[in-house]
């Protein structure tokens, strides 16, 4: 779970019907993150960051007013908000405008801001930093190889397509349209740019781009770019539900089979660790 070190409150979805199958048991509630039972251990990244966590649950309860919609409801609540998870925390990140104003009030809200946006700043770095491309390569004179003036065009063209594709998006949300599997695709496309942007920077920088400290390229943001850009393809999804997303609800694919589609969960066989050890 991203900041849940940070978190006051997180959202659980609990099975509350073992009865029914799979989706339709499911419930959505807000988390008091503070209560006892709540453990939280975040997960060492290898960039160095550790903006996961692994959350473990020993005891910890949750009051019915803390279900959010119906009883059942959850799986369709809980889609609804990771379709706006990937808006949202773009435009975060777009949109925060911090003031230098002096007095108590405006310090204390550029504090809040800094924590919320602090698990966040090497986001950046995962996404593949297309921005620096063009700058490495008349550094380094790469820009007089042509294998890789191509290697940048086709990047710089998939990633001003994304950005325009997103911006459609975002206009048609603004003007009140619900979120659809445009995440998905615009999710998809920038895991695949963050590749193409990560074989760019290598092609660059070569060997010294493995390199960190002081003397590396960029003071080792180019090492920090190659080792977090394939958390792009995991985080908020992995690449691979993000392609059933949308073969299912934009292709009309026929869905994967599952034999335990109408079957009770009570009745689904599934892993469980015991509690006595």
């Amino acid at each position: 779970t991203t900041s849940a070190h940070l978190a006051d409150y997180g959202i659980l979805l609990a099975r509350t019907d073992w009865d029914v199958p799979k989706h339709k048991g499911l419930s959505y509630f807000i988390l008091n993150m503070r209560q006892p039972g709540v453990e939280v251990v975040p997960l060492k990244q290898m960039n160095g960051h550790a903006s996961f966590n692994q959350v473990f649950f020993t005891d910890a309860e949750i009051e019915p007013e803390f279900m959010v919609g119906e009883l059942g409801d959850g799986w369709k609540i809980a889609t609804t908000t990771l379709m706006h998870e990937r808006r949202g925390a773009d435009s975060m990140k777009r949109n925060v405008q911090v003031t230098d104003r002096p007095e108590r009030i405006y310090r204390e809200e550029a504090e809040e801001i800094a924590t919320a946006l602090a698990p966040y700043t090497w986001y950046p770095q995962r996404a593949g930093r297309v921005d620096l491309v063009f700058e490495r390569s008349r550094e380094t004179g790469k820009n007089a190889d042509p294998a890789v003036r191509q290697e940048i065009a086709k990047l710089m063209i998939k990633a001003k397509s994304a950005e325009w594709t997103a911006q459609r998006a975002r206009t048609a949300q603004d003007m009140g349209r619900e979120p659809g599997p445009e995440g998905s695709i615009g999710k998809l496309v920038n895991s695949e740019i963050a590749r193409a942007a990560n074989n760019v920077h290598t092609m660059i920088s070569g060997a010294d781009a493995m390199l960190s400290g002081e003397d590396s390229p960029c003071d080792g943001l180019i090492a920090e770019i190659l080792i977090s850009t394939p958390a792009n393809s995991i985080a908020g999804g992995t690449d691979e539900i993000q392609k059933n997303i949308i073969s299912e609800r934009v292709l009309k694919m026929p869905k994967e089979i599952r034999v335990d589609a109408d079957k009770p969960f009570r009745d689904v066989p599934r892993n469980t660790v015991s509690s006595e050890r």
